[in-house]
């Protein structure tokens, strides 16, 4: 089952795409900029920021390449609080030089990205950004891994240990991943450890997170024993929901079910300030919460009806009584099983 595990972890965690067409749109009216999640190509190519443009137009292009201004990107090799920030503040300046977000901008961020942003905007100040010409108005987390992943937990400490066993495993996993598999070619993977990436950055976020989660198998449940309560394959609910404890949380809410029915649900004891579960879907796998696949159920609401960064969260939903769910309330966006995640996001934001 390990063997089987890390193999699929770094599949999972590659992303890949292919190239955006360069159309533009805005969120609300206002500019969107994407925050990709772990490439694990980087490993061993560790590109250069032209091909990380590249890639990361790659990454987001089934969907929302089409509807950002900017794609931010980050070299996944290196460390968060290392060499990514570093990255990340040279294209803050440049959208501040260039008025990108003068009249507000909306992140979007899939995965690490949660991190990567999370750690950056609390050093605005540090890098002497002016607020006035970047303003950032909220983030749309997508399986957001700010809380890390129990498979980041696994495969560090796979490649820490020795032995035969761990050496298979190594062996494989480097075929996988294309680079020696120790802990200093693991990049950002080392920061996606749950207890490293919950002391990243834990200062009251200013920006409101808006966190979008999925509970989707995608390899045949082989992945899910190595990581706490509901998970989307890759990333758990404690913190793709902003939860402010990693745990065995089974829903955002603990009023209403991943898959909608409004029953009792093992959720968060709290959340993070300022983060705010605005969806859930069941049957969404961590790729199926950020590109354009149907994901084959219906999404249900935790917070609706209000109006937070600026964008009006405004889903339509109807309840009723399911057989499947023993005449239990369900709750359901409306139509939400005829489009992708991301449309049903966008779609409503977009107003």
């Amino acid at each position: 089952m390990k063997f089987k595990s890390i193999i699929i972890a770094a599949a999972v965690l590659l992303g890949s795409g292919t190239c955006s067409d360069g159309a533009y749109a805005k969120l609300a009216g206002k500019n969107v900029i994407l925050v990709h999640g772990f490439i694990s190509e980087h490993l061993n190519t560790r590109p250069s920021q032209a091909d990380q443009l590249r890639q990361g137009d790659n990454y987001w292009r089934t969907f929302w390449a089409a509807r950002a201004e900017e794609t931010l990107v980050y070299p996944s090799h290196e460390r968060v609080r290392g060499r990514i920030k570093d990255a990340v503040r040279s294209q803050f300046l440049d959208y501040e030089r260039r008025g990108v977000c003068v009249n507000g901008c909306v992140f979007v961020t899939h995965s690490t990205g949660d991190l990567v942003l999370r750690d950056a905007l609390t050093r605005l100040n540090q890098w002497g950004i002016d607020k006035n010409r970047f303003k950032v108005m909220t983030v749309i987390d997508l399986a957001g891994a700010g809380g890390g992943t129990g498979l980041a937990d696994l495969a560090v400490s796979t490649a820490q240990t020795r032995g035969p066993i761990t050496g298979i495993v190594r062996s494989i996993a480097g075929a996988v991943l294309g680079t020696n598999f120790v802990p200093e070619r693991l990049g950002v993977m080392n920061d996606l450890r749950v207890a490293t990436a919950r002391s990243i950055a834990q200062q009251n976020n200013v920006y409101p997170r808006l966190r979008v989660a999925g509970a989707g198998d995608q390899f045949a449940r082989i992945t899910k024993g190595f990581i706490k309560g509901y998970d989307d394959s890759v990333v758990g609910m404690h913190s793709a929901c902003g939860a402010r404890y990693a745990g065995n949380v089974e829903s955002c809410s603990s009023s209403v079910r991943s898959n909608g029915q409004l029953a009792r649900a093992k959720g968060p004891g709290s959340l993070l300030h300022n983060h705010f579960p605005i969806v859930m879907g069941d049957r969404a796998d961590h790729e199926e919460l950020r590109n354009n696949s149907s994901f084959g159920g219906h999404l249900t609401t935790v917070v609706n009806n209000r109006t937070i960064g600026g964008l009006r969260i405004d889903f339509q939903t109807n309840t009723g009584r399911r057989g499947w769910s023993w005449f239990t309330k369900v709750r359901e966006i409306n139509g939400s099983n005829r489009k992708s995640v991301s449309a049903n996001i966008y779609d409503t934001l977009n107003q």
